[in-house]
């Protein structure tokens, strides 16, 4: 096993993304920070709409042409991604050195493609030591090395007979099975991150349960790093070391899972674990909506849905305060005074 390193592989600081609509200019994220340490697996939660996919795409590059990064900072091993042309974030970052495991394995293959075909040409162009598809030593010998290393993994990641799935296509797979292949392909290329896009959220309880057990097992045995998207605090309860929480674009807590489950503080967090069945006896919903990233809140945009809002909470965003052992929290209610008796967290939920 590989020993974990506090130093991050990815660090995001104060990242802000408009996107330019019909309606408007839109604040999709409004100053998110995130770090993942090497060999860690950290979580990303969130309800659909707050921010999740666009934090994701900043990283890989992948912006639409109509967003444009305001401000902020992503550190990859030290580099400023943003400052990165397209064509380097090609041949240098996505694929290569950040891999991605994307949320539907049914639509994540080309049907008319051999599975083999596919993921070895991935291998062609961002495995170790290529460059625009070409390497040391000759196609052949590349090629051979390739399927070499591909069998080899999706072995490790339980692919019944692996030498012939390679020359079987897409649909003759179910879809726990495509989600390993996609797995293994996303480590082809020995990457030192991985970004999963919800990569369960398609597949049924049983399989889900047994691809995070993989991606647990596979994060510990190489020692990769994980950022992992979830609307499931559930999921995050499995397998992640650490949670980010996002609301409408906006960080408000970010903590180790443990921290997080047992003692969460921003009224968000508290009411997204409420939200739980294993949590909950009249499985009650968060009043209200997320807000439209358009014509966004003032202050904290979790304000109008908030029970414990006060004045401040409208007239400027929290700053962030560190409420135990790197756990960090953006509320009011831990700044400036101690809350009120009234606002106090409890210790369990």
């Amino acid at each position: 096993m590989t020993l974990r390193s506090s130093d991050p592989i990815l660090d995001v600081r104060d990242l802000k993304v408009a996107i330019r609509t019909d309606d408007g200019l839109a604040k999709i994220l409004d100053g998110v920070d995130l770090s993942i340490g090497r060999g860690e697996i950290v979580g990303v939660v969130g309800e659909s709409g707050c921010g999740k996919t666009t934090l994701v795409r900043s990283i890989l590059g992948t912006l639409p042409r109509t967003a444009r990064v305001e401000d902020g900072e992503i550190l990859f091993e030290g580099q400023d991604l943003l400052t990165l042309s397209d064509r380097d974030m090609t041949r240098d970052i996505r694929g290569k050195r950040i891999s991605f495991i994307p949320q539907d394995p049914y639509l994540a293959f080309n049907p008319v493609f051999k599975v083999g075909t596919q993921l070895l040409e991935i291998m062609r162009w961002h495995g170790p030591n290529r460059l625009g598809g070409k390497s040391k030593g000759g196609a052949g010998s590349a090629r051979d090395r390739d399927r070499k290393r591909l069998v080899e993994l999706l072995r490790f990641v339980q692919v019944p007979d692996p030498e012939s799935c390679l020359e079987r296509c897409p649909h003759q797979f179910s879809g726990g099975q495509r989600q390993r292949l996609l797995i293994a392909g996303a480590l082809a290329c020995d990457p030192g991150l991985v970004i999963a896009d919800e990569p369960t959220t398609a597949l049924d309880v049983t399989t889900q349960l047994q691809i995070l057990k993989l991606l647990k097992g596979l994060a510990d045995e190489f020692g990769v790093s994980m950022l992992f998207v979830t609307h499931d605090f559930g999921v995050v309860a499995q397998l992640c070391d650490k949670v980010s929480v996002m609301y409408a674009g906006q960080s408000v807590e970010f903590g180790s899972t443990a921290d997080c489950l047992n003692n969460p503080r921003h009224p968000y967090t508290q009411k997204l674990i409420a939200c739980h069945p294993d949590r909950s006896d009249d499985l009650a919903g968060i009043p209200g909506t997320v807000p439209s990233p358009v014509v966004p809140p003032s202050g904290c945009r979790f304000h109008p849905r908030c029970d414990k809002a006060m004045p401040d909470c409208a007239l400027r965003k929290p700053d962030t305060t560190l409420v135990g052992p790197d756990h960090r929290v953006d509320c009011v209610l831990y700044q400036d005074r101690p809350p009120s008796r009234s606002a106090q967290v409890p210790h369990h939920v």
